[in-house]
């Protein structure tokens, strides 16, 4: 049973990672997404919470031994996430909004955590295997390990702080927004579900990490309990539906749809 939970977790995730890479590839073919600094954006956030899937994968089955550089690199680029979605809402919701001078500020974790990470990029290959033997024996020595300047758990701390921040002020922009026109409508419809989709998706994967920090007894368990993996990779797939079908010329997906309606007619 345990089997072909993990092969269907897998299964989801694998699913979620073809749909994610394919709706950027469109955002990058199609001029018009390509030059949309929303559209830009939301490609930076896609494309991480990606490669976070596949490093947490290449963990589980242990294959991240055989690539011991890509280990903690995503660390830094974690922190770009939660503004990168703010701002894609705001851009979404007022296309013409101008943005702070200090837009740079948000760019400070990204800094320290890129820092925080030069122990491990510095050390030779055998500490970075034997430390990745631990990892994938007790995925708890992701948190525990001193290659970093700080306790590694505070950055899953402060990064699931900052973006539970950056959210509820994602939804504010939402709830004050007051469409004009019917594309208005339809935009903040488009924002909605996307906002939806990424919460659903934060707060599963936030509850597993903070349930392993406050749990440590368990929490190797935890990070290896096939049904909660079941249920992220179920809710990163649903998210990745919509990264592809936004970025659809919205005429061909109403001709698509309705020409799908007709044939079970």
């Amino acid at each position: 049973m345990n089997d072909i939970t993990y092969v269907l977790g897998l299964y989801f995730a694998g699913l979620g990672l073809l749909l994610s890479l394919a709706g950027i590839l469109l955002r990058f073919y199609y001029k018009h997404l390509r030059t949309d600094r929303a559209e830009q954006l939301i490609c930076i956030a896609v494309g991480v919470m990606m490669w976070h899937i596949i490093i947490y994968i290449m963990i589980l089955n242990g294959h991240i031994k055989q690539w011991p550089n890509l280990y903690n690199k995503g660390i830094p680029i974690y922190y770009l996430i939660a503004p990168c979605t703010y701002y894609y809402t705001l851009l979404k919701l007022y296309p013409k909004a101008r943005i702070s001078r200090l837009w740079y500020l948000h760019l400070l974790p990204f800094a320290f955590g890129l820092i925080d990470i030069m122990p491990y990029a510095v050390a030779s290959t055998e500490e970075k295997v034997a430390l990745l033997e631990l990892v994938t024996t007790d995925l708890q020595m992701g948190f525990k390990h001193s290659y970093g300047f700080i306790d590694q758990k505070w950055h899953y701390i402060v990064k699931f702080l900052l973006a539970f921040v950056y959210l509820m002020a994602q939804w504010r922009l939402i709830y004050i927004f007051e469409p004009s026109e019917t594309h208005d409508a339809a935009q903040k419809r488009s924002v909605i579900g996307f906002s939806g989709m990424y919460s659903l998706h934060l707060f599963l994967q936030g509850s597993m990490i903070l349930n392993v920090l406050f749990n440590q007894l368990q929490g190797s368990f935890i990070l290896r309990d096939i049904n909660q993996i079941v249920w992220v990779s179920l809710f990163f797939m649903f998210f990745s539906v919509w990264v592809f079908y936004s970025a659809l010329p919205r005429r061909s997906a109403n001709r698509q749809i309705r020409r799908f309606a007709n044939r079970q007619i």
